[in-house]
């Protein structure tokens, strides 16, 4: 099985937008050959995701990447370190790249893996997206679904 994973928080503007498109995804009966899982903030339980059945994981979520707002970039987790700061690792401040750390320390299958980088605009407080990223969901959809087909 292959997933298309948003991780992001709702409440944050822009933050929301994995699991806004990830939301496009179902409403739209776009899955094909994988399924689309909503995590938002709760990037830990990813690792139940990652399994020897488990073909290809592609991880949706606002970065900060030095790009103009809106704009996207796909690599994966050992190409990039992470910024965040965290008090702890909780399911309400997962980090995607210490959740997969701490899968492949305590032995969980590790399937190819990407992210999908999206440059937020505003992560404020706020349920909506900013237009920059609102208006692009269906095409970060396609492009998620096109890159997830050549994991």
């Amino acid at each position: 099985m292959r997933y298309l994973v948003g991780v992001g928080s709702y409440m944050a503007g822009d933050d929301a937008v994995g699991p806004r498109v990830v939301e496009h995804v179902v409403i739209n009966g776009l899955e094909r050959d994988f399924e689309a899982v909503d995590l938002s903030t709760d990037a830990l339980s990813l690792v139940a995701y990652l399994n020897a059945e488990t073909e290809a994981v592609l991880v949706i979520d606002a970065a900060q990447l030095g790009l103009p707002p809106g704009d996207y970039r796909f690599f994966s987790p050992v190409e990039v370190e992470t910024q965040k700061e965290l008090s702890g690792l909780t399911t309400h401040e997962g980090d995607v790249l210490k959740v997969l750390e701490l899968a492949r320390d305590a032995g969980y299958p590790i399937p190819p893996v990407a992210i999908m980088g999206i440059e937020p605009y505003d992560m404020e407080s706020g349920i909506e997206l900013s237009e920059c990223l609102g208006e692009r969901v269906p095409a970060y959809a396609a492009a998620a679904i096109r890159h997830l087909a050549g994991l």
